[in-house]
């Protein structure tokens, strides 16, 4: 994986990690030495550079980056290698030339969405991996609609995608979310758990919708969790709207459950996703939620409204209205409650780390 700096990926390899090494003989790789999150002890680690700065300086040491992998495959006569996000799958691929291990890689988003407006830089990743993600051994993809994606834009067989969502350790969170919030909010509040990236989490259609919300609901809060290049631009939208004294932007949490536990609801109005995590970590903790039916993720989490909410994308009114429906009927919002808790333990870690070990032993024993 790049890096263990926050973010959604990153989340899911902390977790999946302690399941994994007790299966395997295990090694993380870090290409950049940034971590957010805390590692079990009983994995190795390797970083292969300290911290980068830039997608620039990733580009440049990739080279090297494929030769350290393949110097420390060839030191554990490893057979599988398995990578997080498009950097790491193609140097995991690229790789495998030299060393002939089996290559998976996992597909966490739609790549066409990704790279859309990312100018030079985002369209050479994109080409770079629809011309390198048919040579890998198999490809992981966190939602169908994700597969769907990637066999019609990379032109991929079918038989060789692998489905498998992204876990949550439900015990864990429950247990976490005990804890009192880092940041006291005193009355009801709205949560939203993300990057603060407009462009992709579309803070501006949801404070939009809050402000609609807000006139009815004047002692409401809405609490922002999460950091981001747009940090500026939000406050600007929050001045605006003249919302400062009720928009609480919390910055990075270490532990988020809390806030998920005592939220009258969770806010997901992302324009695009590829599995959300924070929809089913907030379900673990019963926390009703609201989310945009994108492309791919919400609807395969929540089904048809059965375990959530689902409003179009791009509409704060709808928004608006999907969030009063739960805040006007306390008997709805407890059985989204209800439903949440039961629908997170179909991706609890023992049930989505099985899948995993099942997968990477079966490829493993083709080259014994």
């Amino acid at each position: 994986i790049p890096s263990l700096a926050g973010g959604g990926a990153e989340r899911v390899a902390t977790t999946l990690l302690p399941y994994l090494a007790r299966h395997f003989d295990l090694t993380l790789v870090l290409l950049e030495n940034r971590r957010s999150y805390p590692l079990p002890a009983e994995v190795a680690v390797a970083a292969f550079s300290g911290p980068l700065g830039s997608h620039t300086a990733h580009v440049i040491r990739t080279p090297y980056h494929i030769l350290a992998l393949a110097r420390l495959i060839r030191r554990h006569r490893a057979r599988v290698v398995l990578s997080f996000m498009e950097q790491a799958n193609i140097i995991n691929i690229l790789a495998s030339y030299i060393t002939g291990h089996q290559a998976v890689i996992s597909q966490r988003t739609s790549p066409r969405q990704q790279y859309e407006g990312k100018g030079l830089l985002g369209r050479a990743i994109s080409q770079t991996s629809a011309r390198f993600y048919p040579k890998a051994d198999r490809i992981i993809a966190v939602s169908n609609g994700v597969k769907e994606i990637i066999i019609s834009d990379y032109k991929l067989d079918a038989r060789r995608i692998a489905v498998i969502p992204n876990p949550v350790d439900t015990a864990s969170a429950a247990e976490l979310s005990k804890k009192e919030p880092s940041i006291a909010s005193s009355g009801d509040y709205l949560l939203h758990v993300g990057r603060l990236s407009v462009k992709t989490k579309a803070h501006d259609i949801l404070l939009n919708a809050f402000k609609k919300l807000h006139s009815f609901h004047p002692d409401l809060k809405l609490v922002l969790v999460g950091d981001g290049p747009d940090k500026k631009q939000i406050e600007a939208l929050i001045k605006g709207w003249d919302l400062a004294d009720s928009v609480i932007l919390a910055g990075w949490q270490d532990n988020v459950y809390p806030f998920m536990a005592r939220a009258k609801a969770l806010v997901l109005c992302s324009r695009y996703e590829g599995w959300p995590n924070v929809l089913v970590e907030a379900m673990a903790c019963g926390c009703p939620m609201v989310a945009t039916d994108c492309q791919t993720g919400p609807r395969e989490i929540l089904g048809d409204n059965e375990y959530g909410l689902l409003v179009p994308v791009d509409d704060p009114e709808a928004l608006a209205r999907g969030v009063e429906g739960l805040l006007a009927d306390e008997p709805r919002r407890a059985y989204f409650q209800d439903q949440a808790r039961k629908r997170a333990q179909d991706f609890d870690l023992e049930q989505i780390g099985s899948k995993y070990v099942r997968l990477l032993q079966g490829i493993a024993e083709t080259r014994a």
